[in-house]
């Protein structure tokens, strides 16, 4: 078993630089938690070239493409769903005071939840 400098056991952990993409490593399990020691040391014998770097490149790139489209998405649905419960505030406290505003209103709701449950994403 590896130990870092903190004593602690070794994480293994994947390398996705440009350089070693999908190689692993030995590193301090404290790390991204703040303090920790510098120790590094490779778990994996030979280097990555070639036509495998090279799809490993391009497939990390493909997914960090798709989490930058789903962050913006969910933000976007996240301030969906909070204008959806303002206009719900709203129908809740005109009550039944001006019809044609409450009938607006319903409307936007309605049209929001549906495009709400199009996007199908669970809340977090």
């Amino acid at each position: 078993m590896n130990l870092c400098r903190c004593g602690l056991p070794a994480k293994i952990v994947t390398s996705w630089t440009d350089n070693n993409p999908g190689r692993r490593f030995f590193g301090c399990p404290l790390f991204k938690k703040g303090r920790h020691c510098d120790y590094f040391d490779w778990f994996d014998e030979g280097v990555v070239d070639g036509w495998p770097k090279e799809a490993l490149i391009r497939d990390r790139d493909k997914i960090r493409e798709k989490d930058k489209v789903i962050n913006q998405l969910t933000t976007q649905l996240m301030e969906l769903r909070l204008e959806l419960d303002k206009h719900k505030v709203e129908i809740s406290s005109e009550g039944s005071e001006d019809e044609n505003n409450f009938v607006e209103s319903d409307h936007k709701v309605g049209w929001m939840q549906k495009i709400l449950g199009k996007m199908s994403i669970s809340n977090a």
